[in-house]
Parts: C-alpha cells; structure tokens; sequence
C-alpha cells in the first residue's frame, strides 16, 4: 500500500505515513494492473487511464527501467496536466515498446 499524499511505500499495518504523517485510510486497497503498449499508443492510453479518476499512480517503464513516474496528486490537476502528457509524448516518441504500470484504488 502507497500513501496517498507522498506516494511513498507503507508499512503493512501503519496508521500514519512515517515521511509526511498523513493518515492511512485502511478500507482502500491498491490494485496493480500492467499493460504493454506501442510508442504510437502511450499517450492515449496514459490520458484514457488519466480520465478514469481512480488511479494513484502510472508508471511508464521499457526493460524494467523507470522512464516516468507520475503520481495522482500531478495527474489530477488539470493545469499540471499538460506538461506531464507532454512528457509522455516525448518520451513515446523515443520507445517502441513499454509497459504501464497502474495503481488503482479499490474500496
């Protein structure tokens, strides 16, 4: 389980976050779900995921190697929103094929 204001990782029976000491809300659980895409599909699928509004975290990686981490604390505000899908276009356009990781929270 990841905080859900810092995104760090938490302990398995924590209450608090022991970096920022926000509260651990423990009736959510994070899912995990990978998908493989294609450079050409990156964008799409990061805004689709994006609209969805359950996720907490997306992370973008090619061979196991991190490319781009991108927390929901970033991808919900909407002002924010357009440097990181820039990112994300940029970096499609460097990687043939990668894999998304998502976080989702489940209730």
């Amino acid at each position: 389980m990841y905080c859900r204001i810092c995104g760090v990782a938490l302990q398995e029976n924590a209450y608090f976050c022991s970096t920022c000491g926000a509260r651990v809300r423990s009736q959510e659980r994070t899912v995990v779900e990978e998908f493989q895409v294609t450079g050409r599909e990156l964008v799409r699928k990061v805004e689709e995921l994006i609209h969805e509004g359950n996720i907490r975290r997306i992370v973008i990686r090619q061979n196991g190697r991190v490319l781009l981490d991108i927390p929901l604390a970033v991808a919900v505000v909407g002002a924010v929103l357009a440097p990181v899908l820039a990112a994300v276009g940029a970096l499609a356009a460097i990687v043939a094929n990668c894999t998304i990781s998502v976080e989702r929270i489940q209730q």
